[in-house]
């Protein structure tokens, strides 16, 4: 209240709104350049805000479905999403949270693994950053590409606590558990300094599960399967181990080091097995095919979905011997520009040269769309899946 950031007046009587007092607050009619401010104000509203619905909507349905996942969160709002949300008891498990933290709105209409931007294999990381002078915004997925690592604390009374950690990218990692009661250390792979993120390393647990994120962006749709699978299987089994562990120790004097020692034992054994998992990935995916074995139909063929063959920006279905080799532009953002031109220039005639060539060049744009969306169509149906595909001798 000293610092001017909030005051009785500023809340309902008796209340403190502690976001509203400590939150990062945007004001773009002060700026020195209010558009650029509205653009941050707007990607802060929604950095957290569509995580927090898509949380309270997973684990909580019956609360979630009232929320708007379209309101935001920001800390000027006066109605903004509960801090927590009510959940029947027991119906959250760690199983639950560890599957949200790779979440990427799937199946929601901000499923970042739908779309141009994700590729044909539907990849749902946004790494590079973009230049200077481009304005927009991507969703903000709960798993990120950048992820280090992210854990998730399970407090059990009586020294029963177990901490469940997975190492880089939720929706690449197996989540491990350590024992809040362990009283020694994690194993070396954990600890050493052989390597870091500058420094690639077989003997540094993290890299084991950093080459996995990486490398299924190769086809993420297809790769990815098989991770959660194998992830899916590890926290099985460690389930079943923490059990174990526990049951192991029971009340004995050294119960602390018998849980460090049944949990790191674990560890090292994921680790490893994480590894040879990686080299597996390796072949199993390698030269963009998905190779089983060494018989005679022991691999198949990566294929392209036939929404982005037909796509005028991809180009592949409108391809001729005097061009496009490089497929046509979308012409919504040709649209765009004629708009901003129309801003400038003023509406009518004030620059016709320029609105003229923007509207020939949308009508051509939208045509070639039209034309080569429909021609894939037809030679799909005329020639059958096996018609979109050229194949060369190297």
């Amino acid at each position: 209240e000293e610092m001017g950031w909030w005051s009785p007046e500023d809340a309902e009587p008796g209340t403190f709104d502690f976001l509203a007092a400590y939150g990062y607050t945007i004001e773009p009619e002060k700026a020195a350049n209010p558009a650029a401010a509205q653009h941050l104000k707007t990607l802060l509203r929604f950095y957290s805000g569509r995580r927090m619905w898509r949380v309270f909507s997973l684990l909580s349905p019956d609360v979630g479905a009232k929320l708007d996942p379209n309101q935001g969160y920001l800390p000027t709002d006066r109605d903004p999403y509960p801090s927590s949300v009510p959940a029947p008891k027991g119906s959250v498990t760690p199983r639950m949270v560890m599957n949200i933290l790779r979440d990427h709105y799937e199946g929601t209409p901000y499923d970042l693994t739908q779309g141009m931007a994700a590729g044909p294999f539907g990849s749902p990381n946004r790494g590079p950053v973009t230049p200077f002078g481009v304005v927009g915004i991507w969703e903000r997925a709960i798993s990120m590409h950048r992820t280090s690592f992210s854990h998730i604390a399970v407090a059990n009374a009586d020294g029963n606590s177990v901490l469940w950690m997975g190492l880089d990218a939720p929706h690449g990692t197996a989540y491990l558990p350590w024992f809040g009661a362990a009283a020694e250390g994690a194993p070396e792979e954990f600890r050493s300094h052989e390597g870091y993120q500058s420094k690639f390393s077989t003997k540094v647990a993290w890299w084991a599960f950093n080459i996995i994120n990486q490398y299924q962006d190769l086809n993420y749709q297809v790769i990815n399967k098989d991770v959660l699978a194998k992830a899916n299987k590890v926290e099985d089994e460690a389930e079943k181990v923490v059990a174990e562990c526990l049951a192991k120790a029971g009340n004995s004097e050294n119960r602390g080091k018998v849980l460090a020692q049944c949990g790191n034992d674990f560890a090292t054994k994921v680790v490893a097995d994480w590894w040879d998992f990686a080299w597996s990935l390796f072949a199993k995916f390698g030269r963009y095919s998905i190779t089983h074995n060494e018989s005679e139909n022991g691999m198949g063929l990566m294929v392209y979905p036939a929404w982005w063959l037909n796509s005028a920006e991809v180009g592949y279905t409108m391809w001729a011997k005097r061009g496009p080799f490089h497929g046509i532009p979308d012409p919504a953002p040709l649209a765009s520009v004629a708009s901003a031109l129309s801003a400038v220039f003023g509406e009518g005639a004030a620059s016709p040269v320029p609105l003229f060539w923007m509207a020939v060049s949308i009508f051509v744009g939208m045509f070639s769309f039209k034309m080569g969306t429909r021609n894939g169509r037809e030679l799909e149906k005329r020639e059958g899946e096996s018609s979109r595909y050229v194949y060369m001798a190297a």
